[in-house]
């Protein structure tokens, strides 16, 4: 049996592992990034202009985005409002999110990316209104290329992403240098910035990336993949859609 590492946030780790389980996999996990609500002053002013109908879209990047921008309003106006605008869910996980509370969903895009809103937007943006509502680490990528096509992009940061540390951190990091480890899954380019870190903070960064040059290698998303490139690690196993499920799909064909 095949052990492979999940370094997903802590509220998707027992799911994670669960599926993974599933699959025939054991599982080695540790959350290497925390999610924590963040105050944006520019939050006021998108609840402001959905009350006021002044929004052609809304964007929301993850089913996190979702979780806490409603937890800040939870006003029945404003979810009203809301469901009066083009909303745009990055895929499927944060459109569960938004059925949940109710909020209808005008459209995914094809591929689950800043990349992939970008290009399902590009003919109706023009001149119109948009909210995206994210983390801090949100993609440069989105606002540039909706700017690109004439929108008038405004951003809201619900969440910020930071860095866990302790001893489950640590033991996944020995447990790479200890060989224990055949698969490490990567969902986030965070979540790559962390792992390294904490191997870093340890003084063991370069003895992980060789580790993990010997062994499979799954990242969700091709910044992610990015991240892992630039620091001298092959991804072998990249899925076509941004899912959890999907990822564990695309390592069952490589097998």
């Amino acid at each position: 049996m095949k052990t492979i590492a999940i370094m997903r946030p802590q509220r998707y780790l027992p799911d994670s592992i669960k599926l993974a389980e599933s699959y025939g996999y054991n599982v080695i996990a540790a959350p290497m990034i925390e999610l924590r609500e963040k105050d944006d002053p520019e939050f006021d002013v998108f609840v402001q202009r959905v009350l006021n109908h002044e929004v052609d879209y809304v964007i929301f990047t993850s089913a996190n985005g979702v979780m806490f921008a409603l937890k800040k309003v939870g006003d029945d106006k404003f979810m009203d409002a809301l469901n009066t605008c083009n909303i745009v869910a990055i895929g499927p996980n944060t459109q569960r999110e938004m059925e949940k509370h109710s909020i209808h969903v005008d459209m995914m895009p094809a591929t689950y990316s800043s990349d992939g809103i970008v290009g399902a937007l590009a003919p109706s943006v023009s001149e119109k209104k948009v909210e995206v509502v994210r983390s801090s680490h949100g993609s440069p990528a989105l606002i540039e290329g909706l700017k690109k096509h004439g929108a008038r992009v405004h951003e809201v940061q619900v969440y910020e992403i930071v860095r866990p540390t302790g001893k489950a951190q640590e033991e996944i990091i020995k447990a790479a240098l200890d060989d224990k480890i055949d698969i490490f899954v990567f969902t986030s380019a965070m979540t790559v910035a962390n792992f390294l870190k904490t191997a870093e903070d340890l003084g063991k960064k370069n003895e992980v990336i060789e580790a993990m040059t010997r062994k499979t290698v799954a990242a969700i998303g091709t910044p992610t993949a990015e991240a892992l490139a630039s620091n001298g690690v092959h991804v072998d196993v990249l899925p076509e859609r941004f899912t959890f499920e999907d990822l564990l799909d695309a390592l069952e064909v490589a097998k």
